[in-house]
């Protein structure tokens, strides 16, 4: 019997594992500009990575890899990088502030890279999922400014306010969640743009249900009167609004379909 390790073939019960291509990792220097570096230094990097890429697609020897992984290298960007998480950069500038600072990079970012807009993490979060999470209010404007700028700007806006992530919350949900009580600004904001928005998920927690189970009524409130009363009551596993208010546990709710009063 022969000796040393032998490799076993895989059992036809074993699940069989497909090799793909990962992402590509951000830059580590672009990272860290991104968080802490000035507006200018940034822009100075990416202007210095266009200049690299363009001096490659001229025919430079600089950086040019060779062989069949020229192609690839050339369809690359530095922006094209995301976290562990899956983050790309707009992701991190979304989270990480709202200052003009943080709104001139987001812009910046925005130019070179439009298709950044609209791209999920592995959470499924848009930037703007994570803006409203951070209450960012200034930031939230700014990318929905920025949506409504882009080419067919209608439907891009749409797309990314309904956009739902891994638990089927939109940036409403997340906006919901991350206001103080008797706070509505982000809301209100998210409802003027898109007054149907209330209604999604079709299913699952719906932002009254969440508003109602946070104890906001504030927000509930506002989502009635900018929804004109067509909105989702539904809420996980077969529950509606009703069931929030009794998670509550206050006892004193009042509902009158279809137009309601909550009172604490």
């Amino acid at each position: 019997m022969a000796s040393g390790t032998r490799e076993e073939a895989p059992s036809p019960s074993s699940p069989v594992v497909v090799q793909t291509n990962s992402p590509r990792e951000m830059d580590a220097r672009l990272l860290a500009l991104v968080c802490s570096g000035t507006f200018q230094d940034l822009e100075s990097f990416l202007d210095g990575q266009d200049h690299q890429a363009s001096s490659v697609v001229g025919g430079s020897a600089a950086r040019r890899p060779s062989g069949d992984d020229e192609e690839a290298f050339l369809r690359e960007s530095v922006l094209d990088g995301v976290t562990v998480g899956g983050d790309t950069v707009l992701h991190v500038v979304a989270t990480n502030g709202d200052s003009q600072d943080f709104l001139k990079k987001a812009g910046l970012v925005h130019r070179k890279a439009q298709n950044l807009l609209c791209a999920q993490n592995n959470d499924g979060d848009t930037p703007l999922h994570c803006a409203a999470r951070e209450g960012n209010f200034a930031m939230v404007s700014l990318l929905i400014d920025l949506a409504r700028g882009q080419d067919d700007n209608a439907n891009s806006l749409k797309a990314l306010l309904r956009t739902e992530n891994k638990i089927k919350w939109t940036a409403l949900h997340e906006a919901i969640k991350s206001l103080p009580v008797g706070h509505d600004d982000m809301v209100e904001l998210l409802m003027k743009k898109d007054p149907q928005l209330a209604s999604f998920p079709k299913d699952g927690t719906s932002p009254l249900y969440l508003a109602i189970l946070e104890g906001k009524s504030f927000i509930a409130e506002t989502l009635y009167e900018l929804s004109g009363g067509v909105l989702s009551y539904s809420g996980p596993n077969g529950q509606n609004v009703l069931h929030a208010a009794v998670l509550r546990g206050e006892g004193k709710c009042v509902f009158h379909l279809p137009f309601f009063l909550y009172i604490f």
